[in-house]
């Protein structure tokens, strides 16, 4: 794997991390969801201690599959519940209107999944197929089919698998239900189903065709970006959605089941649509602290904007970059001793208000882990490229409850020191250069401030230690786990 394919697969996991989910879905869902996703990796936080340069620190109805959730403080009976709303729709879809065809690609998937021709269910007892979804969008005609087991799944805990189908447009039953059609197969059938088919050109990996689907009860909502709370449509398809290469947009869904809104997220896809041009990344670089790679940054921007999707209502700026040598602060440390790295922080703004941003640090030789890419993610309320202010993340912690902690921070170019406080104690200070810095103080990150201090020692400005996580407050939610 390539240094950009790891970064690529790291930055995804970033911002996972980024998005708040209140309470999702409790343990059954945790569990599903590390079964259903493609691409994961495991970050490492590298930490900076000493300066070179630039310092930084781095169907129809039928029978139940469960019965009704009975514990009203435990998230997981309700997401069940939904699940099963779901599996009792009738199926949606313009060609799911015709019973015959519907009733024969039901009785040809159940055949199928009998005779092992669906891998991931193959030998599993199932009970009952029931099919959720038929229509043909942007070309194709694609289906949703739920597969009832006889016991739940033995690791997730889910009663029912889903399985999307895609074949030509006005493809017949049989071909529906060729194996050859098997677009995924995900282990529990979540109370909203979603499909994203890609283009294979001219932009390779944008959405072409979005299909979502919430139980029959339910109505889904949209909104164009910039989102306004206010300014929500329902879809003229009622409990579902679809997308072509026509219809698609920078937008939210909204899920409406009853009074109550049960989901609120970012549409599939992101604000670019192919490479960052020269103006774009002149744009992202224009206020740019340190000695940014500008290569580098092209690569990250567009990385790191496919990733975010439509939860930035604007394209990552550059905040701070340059060169950097790592010692390890403590024998347990991932950073191999004198390793250079180039260090990236990049941020943008948030759907909802403030700012998410990531350090991207791409070391010239493996960590003691073996790592190439590592990064970690932040939060701060306001516009961390303001030139005149502070930002300072936190990079890293040691010793027992992190007793130690390292702070990255980005100054203003007339900034020669930065000086940390607790309580209005000093508690560590560091040299700036090329308005980098990196500081080490004890205890943990939280109640600090970091003051920049010019050559007189006048604070030229002060912010709190930025956030690490997803504690932005934020337009996105889901109470598919609540009663």
């Amino acid at each position: 794997m390539t240094v950009d394919e790891e970064l690529s697969r790291a930055l995804d996991d970033l911002t996972r991390g980024l998005t708040p989910q209140p309470d999702p879905y409790g343990r059954v869902v945790a569990r599903h969801r590390r079964a259903r996703q493609r691409r994961a990796v495991g970050l490492t936080t590298a930490v900076v201690v000493s300066l070179t340069g630039a310092v930084v620190a781095v169907g129809g109805p039928g029978t139940p599959a469960q019965p009704p959730p009975a514990d009203s403080t435990d998230p997981v009976p309700p997401v069940l519940a939904w699940s099963e709303k779901l599996l009792q729709s009738p199926p949606r879809g313009a060609v799911a209107r015709d019973a015959a065809y519907v009733r024969g690609l039901t009785d040809l998937l159940s055949a199928a999944q009998r005779s092992g021709d669906i891998a991931r269910l193959r030998g599993v007892p199932v009970r009952e197929v029931r099919v959720l979804f038929v229509d043909d969008v942007g070309g194709r005609r694609i289906a949703l089919a739920a597969f009832v087991r006889e016991e739940p799944d033995p690791n997730t805990g889910w009663p029912s698998a889903a399985v999307w189908l895609v074949a030509p447009e006005g493809a017949d039953a049989e071909e529906l239900a060729d194996s050859n059609a098997i677009r995924s197969v995900s282990d529990a059938l979540e109370p909203v189903e979603s499909m994203v088919l890609e283009d294979t050109a001219p932009r390779s990996g944008e959405p072409a065709v979005q299909v979502a689907i919430a139980p029959a009860e339910c109505v889904f909502l949209s909104s164009p970006m910039p989102v306004d709370p206010a300014r929500w449509t329902p879809e003229p398809t009622s409990s579902y959605l679809v997308r072509t290469p026509q219809t698609r947009r920078p937008e939210w869904w909204r899920v409406d089941c009853g009074p109550v809104t049960r989901r609120v997220v970012p549409a599939p896809g992101s604000l670019v649509t192919g490479p960052i041009t020269d103006a774009q990344l002149a744009t992202a670089m224009s206020r740019s602290r340190g000695t940014a790679d500008a290569e580098r940054s092209r690569a990250l921007v567009q990385q790191t904007a496919q990733t975010q999707g439509y939860r930035a209502s604007a394209l990552p700026t550059v905040v701070w970059g340059g060169r950097v040598a790592f010692v390890p602060i403590s024998d347990a440390s991932p950073v191999a001793p004198a390793a250079d790295a180039q260090v990236t922080v990049l941020a943008a703004p948030a759907v909802g208000g403030g700012w998410r941003g990531t350090v991207t640090i791409d070391h010239d030789r493996p960590g003691a882990d073996g790592a190439t890419a590592t990064g970690m993610s932040f939060e701060v309320p306001t516009d961390p490229n303001d030139p005149t202010g502070v930002l300072a993340i936190p990079a890293g912690e040691d010793g027992p409850d992190g007793a130690r902690q390292s702070l990255l921070v980005v100054t203003p170019a007339a900034a020669t020191t930065v000086r940390v406080l607790r309580d209005g104690q000093e508690v560590a200070r560091s040299p700036v250069r090329r308005s980098g810095a990196v500081v080490t103080v004890p205890g943990p990150a939280s109640g600090l401030v970091v003051e920049a201090l010019d050559r007189s020692g006048t604070a030229l400005a002060d912010a709190p230690v930025a956030r690490v996580g997803d504690q932005l407050d934020s337009l996105e939610m889901d109470a598919f786990n609540q009663q």
